[in-house]
């Protein structure tokens, strides 16, 4: 069966990608992935930190990228031909499938907030890692008060109280996400915000972006294009017009999570004791 995602793909592949691209790029880094390990990638989307994280371990490595959505795996598939990479196996597979392992890594950007069930996702990552493996999440959030995204979110529950744009914001606080993981059994050994530069020639390209991404497609297809607009109107008058450049950094929590008692390698400390749970 076709998800939300399948309909979205073009659009987000298009306009939201290669505006996520230095996100993904900040939490391959932090991994400290090395040449030869083993990382799965979880809700890949078209597959820009699963190319990362290849880059990263080299031919001897082993990278799997798998997604729910068939047609992201299918754009996923092509840019890893296109980019000649022989060691990334690429699968239509629920988030929480930690099989193929054990992995020195698990990689999920931008998808931990479309799980239904996230505690059981990450018991399942655990059971997948090696001893010294990790698990490196990417989640929007904690949001600002004016931040695009957030202010049309509210336009639309002014007008069209009836609906709401799904909340990307996963437990982005460090005490929320430490005690996700840990009701896992893990241990989280890094949290910090980062923030890359968003911008759009204008207020209305911005929108129109935003209608082709998948939570707001649903919703556009749901209220239609009158009825969307009333809401675009009201945040073109917040930002100077439809025809005002927008620019803003939005910012999204990375984290990492091991095994406690375990040693693991993180950027610019290369050996780091987890710490115990509780």
């Amino acid at each position: 069966m076709a998800t939300p995602w399948d309909r979205a793909a073009a659009g987000y592949v298009e306009e939201w990608v290669p505006r996520f691209v230095p996100y993904h790029l900040d939490l391959i880094h932090e991994l400290a992935l090395s040449p030869g390990q083993r990382v799965l990638v979880a809700s890949c989307g078209p597959g820009s930190e699963a190319l990362a994280a290849a880059r990263a371990v080299g031919e001897g490595g082993l990278v799997r990228a798998t997604d729910k959505s068939e047609e992201m795996v299918r754009v996923c598939g092509d840019a890893v031909k296109r980019a000649g990479f022989a060691r990334i196996a690429v699968a239509v597979a629920d988030a929480s499938d930690a099989s193929g392992g054990p992995w020195d890594a698990i990689v999920c950007a931008f998808g931990l907030w479309q799980l239904p069930d996230r505690a059981s996702a990450i018991r399942a990552w655990r059971g997948g890692l090696a001893r010294s493996g990790k698990v490196g999440i990417l989640t929007w959030g904690p949001p600002d008060a004016d931040d695009p995204f957030e202010v049309l979110a509210g336009f639309l529950a002014e007008l069209e109280p009836g609906h709401s744009a799904p909340r990307p914001q996963i437990a982005a606080q460090r005490d929320q996400m430490a005690a996700m993981f840990e009701s896992a059994g893990l241990a989280i050994v890094r949290h910090t915000v980062v923030r890359h530069v968003l911008s759009f020639r204008t207020a209305e390209a911005f929108v129109k972006a935003l209608r082709e991404a998948c939570t707001w497609r649903r919703i556009w297809e749901e209220l239609g294009d009158d009825r969307l607009d009333r809401i675009a109107a009201k945040f073109y008058d917040t930002v100077g017009g439809p025809d005002a450049p927008l620019s803003f950094a939005p910012p999204a929590t990375l984290a990492i999570a091991a095994q406690p008692g375990a040693e693991v390698e993180l950027a610019h400390r290369p050996s780091v004791r987890v710490p115990p749970v509780g």
